[in-house]
């Protein structure tokens, strides 16, 4: 995965991921939609044989897109964790 900026103010971050789809990008967007201090958070895929979406978040106010963008994907990290925890419980000693 290779992570270019585009855009970076105090708050708007614009980001291309190449090597990413639709499953992660949908992933992000909504987690951020969770952050309150989030006024808008999408993506694009210019081509859909090229996997390299655009990424864009604008906070309300000055706050920061950097902090927000970290926060959702921990956020992700935590929901990923918490999934494989609780279906290595279902399967009981089978994981």
């Amino acid at each position: 995965m290779e992570i270019k900026t585009l855009k970076d103010t105090k708050n708007e971050l614009k980001i291309q991921i190449y090597g990413e789809g639709h499953t992660f990008c949908n992933l992000l967007q909504t987690t951020l939609l969770e952050d309150n201090d989030v006024e808008i958070a999408g993506y694009d895929q210019p081509h859909p044989l090229v996997p390299s979406p655009v990424v864009y978040i604008r906070m309300k106010g000055e706050k920061s897109p950097t902090k927000a963008l970290n926060r959702a994907l921990a956020k992700i990290k935590e929901r990923a964790v918490e999934l494989s925890e609780k279906f290595a419980e279902s399967r009981g000693s089978k994981a």
